[in-house]
């Protein structure tokens, strides 16, 4: 009897250990798999903002898993939504498209009204890249029936800039501006300058459209001037770009053919540290740049030298 007592003990004893292992983890796990999934993700986000797609990616991933694993469905669907924008990045469109819309169907499975418009936003955005502006638009519009909604006012001046630029290229100008110079009030009050250096890019360029350069070259150098206070690089090299684009518009020649050479040693430095970084068709839209403004310069040893660069660029990106 004694015997079988202690078997029956044994085997109750085994029972509940192996119960406990199963058990579902407990909230102080799901808390600390949920705040490691919210690390990766702002580590993916530091990697992203850097421009080093890959490692954004490795994160993100990584963070996805995490939210997976403790079934936290808003982590879920910002993690498809972050996977998206880097594969966005990167030109994949299709790859992004999916993680988006995969992101949109929870979102409206779980009816988040926050998470519902950042995926329409990131899905027009999709839209907006491969040029089918209507499309976009609509998206963008579904968006914004929820500003009311309680969305963070970084994700409303996201979806305002986003707006303003499908009506940029649509030539709806005004509505342009209203909703550019919307996102600007939000990321100035929010001191958001990476951002802040995007609405004045956006800005300058609409200034540019309707030939006003001074007000352009003015809102180009706010933008150089946020952009700075940042260390964002990639946003620099952009702004000098745009300088030399409106200078050149001013017959401005010598002026924009420095902007250029400004622009070309950033991403000769950037490609250099980051030699997987993809920005091959702005080198290569840059070099085209400082040929034709040598040209407009009569500068033939300019012409000569830039020629060969691009020429040489062009046959390396195609190995």
């Amino acid at each position: 009897m004694k015997k079988n007592a202690l078997l029956a003990s044994i085997a109750v004893f085994l029972l509940f250990i192996t119960a406990c292992s199963s058990a579902p983890d407990q909230p102080e796990d799901v808390l600390a798999k949920k705040n490691l999934a919210a690390e990766y993700s702002k580590s993916g986000n530091d990697y992203f903002s850097q421009g080093l797609y890959d490692r954004a990616l490795e994160f993100f991933n990584l963070a996805l898993n995490h939210n997976v694993a403790v079934d936290n469905v808003p982590g879920i669907v910002q993690s498809y939504n972050s996977i998206g924008s880097v594969y966005m990045a990167q030109g994949y469109t299709d790859k992004a498209m999916q993680h988006f819309e995969q992101a949109h169907l929870i979102a409206q499975r779980i009816n988040n009204p926050v998470l519902l418009a950042q995926s329409a936003t990131k899905i027009g955005e999709v839209y907006f890249k491969n040029n089918d502006l209507p499309t976009a638009k609509q998206y963008f519009t579904e968006a914004l029936q929820y500003e009311n909604r309680g969305i963070p006012e970084e994700d409303l001046a996201i979806l305002y800039h986003d707006m303003g630029s499908v009506q940029k290229r649509l030539g709806e100008r005004s509505q342009a501006r209203k909703y550019i110079e919307q996102a600007l009030h939000i990321n100035l009050r929010l001191k958001r300058y990476e951002e802040v250096a995007t609405n004045y890019y956006m800005l300058a360029s609409l200034y540019s459209e309707n030939e006003n350069y001074v007000k352009a070259i003015e809102l180009a150098l706010l933008a150089l001037e946020n952009d700075k206070k940042v260390e964002n690089s990639l946003g620099i090299a952009k702004d000098y770009f745009a300088l030399g684009l409106i200078s050149r518009k001013q017959e401005k020649f010598a002026e924009a053919f420095d902007y250029f050479k400004k622009t070309y040693e950033i991403y000769q430095a950037l490609k250099s540290l980051y030699p997987t970084l993809s920005i091959e068709i702005e080198i290569k839209s840059l070099l085209e740049q400082l040929v034709q403004t040598a040209k407009d310069m009569d500068n033939q040893n300019d012409v000569q030298r830039y020629t060969r660069e691009l020429d040489y660029f062009m046959r390396r990106i195609a190995q």
